[in-house]
């Protein structure tokens, strides 16, 4: 049986599903990434809009991603011009958290590089993953 893991990206970062669970197929992954998104917004804020839900494979490989905007339902009342302009706004939004977040890792890795070629210690992780 596929084994499927849920990680939300979000401005502060991105939180790791480190358990995943196991389903029969992608179609069940995508039930259930709508069910923890639900959960996630009941007592959420409108800042949750810009985050993401990201499905990956056992292999640690993409299957889809899912942008909050776009299953909030406190913005039933808009209308669907309204409400698509919010959903490409948060999207964007999301898309600048991800480029910030590359050059945030890329600097990192650059201070690795520079402190190994002076063969000085340097150690750098971000969400627990070694970035030098």
């Amino acid at each position: 049986m596929p084994h499927y893991h849920f990680n939300v990206k979000r401005r502060e970062g991105t939180l790791l599903d480190p358990d995943g669970m196991n389903l029969p197929d992608e179609a069940a992954a995508r039930g259930h990434a709508l069910h923890v998104m639900s959960e996630l917004m009941r007592n959420a804020n409108v800042r949750t809009r810009a985050w993401r839900l990201t499905v990956i494979d056992e292999n640690r490989g993409a299957c889809f991603e899912f942008l909050f905007a776009s299953y909030d339902d406190s913005m039933a009342h808009l209308t669907p011009e309204l409400r698509t302009s919010v959903e490409t706004i948060c999207r964007r939004h999301a898309l600048l958290t991800d480029a910030i977040v590359d050059v945030r890792t890329t600097m990192l890795q650059i201070k690795g590089t520079l402190a190994r070629s002076e063969r000085r210690p340097y150690v750098a992780a971000e969400n627990g993953r070694d970035c030098s």
